[in-house]
């Protein structure tokens, strides 16, 4: 599965806890040659390190092993890497098999996690990656929206949608195909009822699910609807270049990259302006143990982790121990990260991801408090 197919109900299904060993592979992927070429030997090699922890590891009783070894012998047939994306995570317990292919905006890491539950920080991540969005690419001739997650583009064909302008009336009618012919104040005031068609369309979609609109069409057109539509807010980029209305899917999305990567960029900004606000107003907590301790009670309502920060630990008495080794077995959480990621999500905090290092002073991980 891609994540643009990862619901709320899925990923609540997959964070719930598993008898031991719950089984997480993780790997890299490549989208392009010659990288993808070393993909399914990776994957060989991570199913084979798998198979030997199974094996060794005392806690996994017999058919169980048998179990798992069966299913990763399923893996190495059913992963398709004819479509590739940015990573792979294969999520495996006795009569379980999950995979999924990862849309991820920094590079998946390579993991093998045996615990109770499964490694799910990817796929959240990947799910804020692919936050759904809506675009909207408006010209005289024809305005098309498409549905967007990640860098995957699907026509619309709803909402009115399509929309062409209808063909005018000589004296006095909406606004047509032979907009262009049309002189000075005239040839205005007709592209703007046209574009308010447009924005009444849009709002039908928007009512259906309120996403981020990226805009697309000529700069004065861009401009024009932006100043016509009734909900500013929710149009959050602009990729101002004509032609695009008739552009397929692939060539669409490689154009709206730059677009999309300085929206989350801003709202990555955003988040950090955030936290800094709330230790101006000592409203935050710091470091793993203490953002443990407030999301548990409920008094977040930000948290921010460093896109690659990873730990292990046990939890004791309310509180997270750091240490240096050991498994699920012995009590330690092998990536309490995630541990926290998913607390958060069952507290209704919201979770954000920045840059390695923006965290530095506050042990990788902060908090902004409710109260």
């Amino acid at each position: 599965m891609h994540t643009s197919e990862l619901t709320p109900a899925i990923l609540e299904g997959l964070r719930r806890p598993r008898p031991y060993p719950a089984v997480s592979l993780l790997m890299p992927t490549h989208r392009h040659r010659p990288e993808n070429a070393q993909d399914p030997i990776r994957l060989r090699n991570l199913l084979e390190e798998a198979r030997k922890r199974l094996t060794e590891d005392p806690q996994v009783g017999r058919a169980d092993r048998i179990e798992l070894e069966s299913q990763l012998d399923a893996v190495a047939q059913d992963v398709d890497f004819r479509t590739p994306e940015d990573g792979l995570l294969v999520l495996l317990a006795p009569g379980e098999r999950h995979i999924w292919q990862l849309a991820s905006p920094v590079e998946v890491q390579e993991r093998l996690v045996f615990a109770n539950t499964f490694l799910t920080r990817n796929l959240v991540a990947a799910r804020l990656y692919t936050r759904p969005y809506w675009v909207l690419v408006v010209s005289e001739e024809a305005t098309h929206l498409w549905e967007g997650s990640g860098d995957r583009l699907v026509p619309v064909e709803r909402h009115g949608f399509p929309l062409r302008p209808e063909i005018p009336d000589p004296q006095d009618a909406l606004p047509g195909a032979n907009i262009g012919s049309v002189p000075g104040h005239q040839r205005t005031e007709r592209m703007r009822q046209y574009l308010r068609s447009v924005d009444a369309a849009l709002d039908k979609a928007l009512d259906q699910e309120r996403r981020p609109v990226f805009l697309v069409g000529t700069t004065s057109t861009v401009a024009l609807l932006t100043e016509l539509s009734q909900h500013p807010q929710d149009l959050v980029g602009r990729l101002e270049r004509a032609g695009l209305d008739k552009a397929p899917a692939h060539e669409l999305a490689e154009r709206l990259q730059p677009v999309i990567a300085e929206y989350t960029a801003r709202r990555t900004a955003e988040a950090l302006d955030e936290l800094g606000t709330a230790r101006g107003k000592r409203r935050f907590a710091g470091g793993l143990d203490e953002a443990w301790q407030a999301v548990t009670e409920g008094r977040g309502s930000l948290l921010l982790v460093e896109e690659h920060f990873q730990a292990s630990a046990r939890i004791q008495d309310g509180h997270l121990v750091p240490v240096d080794g050991g498994t699920a077995a012995d009590g330690v959480e092998e990536d309490v990260v995630d541990q926290l990621i998913e607390a958060a999500l069952d507290k209704e905090t919201e979770v954000r991801f920045v840059p390695d290092d923006s965290l530095s002073d506050d042990g990788r991980v902060a908090l902004v408090l409710r109260y």
